[in-house]
């Protein structure tokens, strides 16, 4: 599996990158947030996810592994292939794709190219559980946003690990209930060490 690419970018199209690594070109379709900050020339590590269908092998590119997760969430929905999830992943933010779903917005995924009434459908209700990151990410407080990005990490690191999405969020307020205000002040490598130490029970 080919986890990330680092090279230099020699073409940038609308909807995808070639990155030249060592002499190969990789065509990578990418997410806007990649597609945004593209420039030829430039030298970039890119967060890939390799898919296989019908019409070949794809690969498909993201700004960080919480954008890959999401993709690949979206592509566990019956009827969204990869090229339908990096369309949604262009068209909306992940903070408006747990919106979405969160209060079944079935017409904010139907102004995707591509997707109908019924995938849309499909989307938030087989995804509800995703709106959960919602609470796990997002700290009430505004000056607890440091916070907010150190459980993030953690999660992610958590999700590399083989845990589930529901496991991290669970341990994570596990952990915000039994320190109170002392959570904020926990470090990412305290917080994790803890985390795992409870998974492990």
């Amino acid at each position: 599996m080919i986890r990330t690419l680092t090279g230099k970018i020699s073409d940038v199209f609308e909807n995808l990158i070639i990155l030249d690594v060592n002499g190969i070109g990789f065509e990578i379709i990418c997410s806007r947030s990649v597609l945004s900050s593209s420039h030829v020339n430039d030298t970039v590590r890119i967060v890939t996810s390799l898919q296989f269908s019908e019409s070949g092998a794809v690969i498909y590119g993201f700004a960080s592994e919480r954008e890959r997760e999401f993709f690949l969430r979206l592509t566990s929905v019956k009827g969204v292939g990869g090229r339908t999830a990096i369309a949604i992943l262009s068209e909306l933010s992940i903070d408006n794709v747990i919106n979405a779903i969160s209060s079944a917005d079935v017409n904010a995924f139907m102004k995707v190219s591509g997707i109908g009434k019924k995938t849309a459908e499909r989307l938030c209700f087989e995804l509800k559980n995703i709106a959960e990151l919602r609470a796990i990410t997002r700290e009430s407080n505004p000056e607890t946003t440091k916070s907010s990005g150190s459980v993030e990490n953690v999660i992610d690191a958590l999700l590399s690990l083989g845990f589930s999405r529901s496991d991290a969020g669970g341990v994570i307020n596990l952990l915000r209930a039994a320190h109170g205000e002392d959570f904020n002040k926990l470090s990412e490598e305290d917080l994790l060490r803890m985390s795992l130490r409870e998974l492990h029970k």
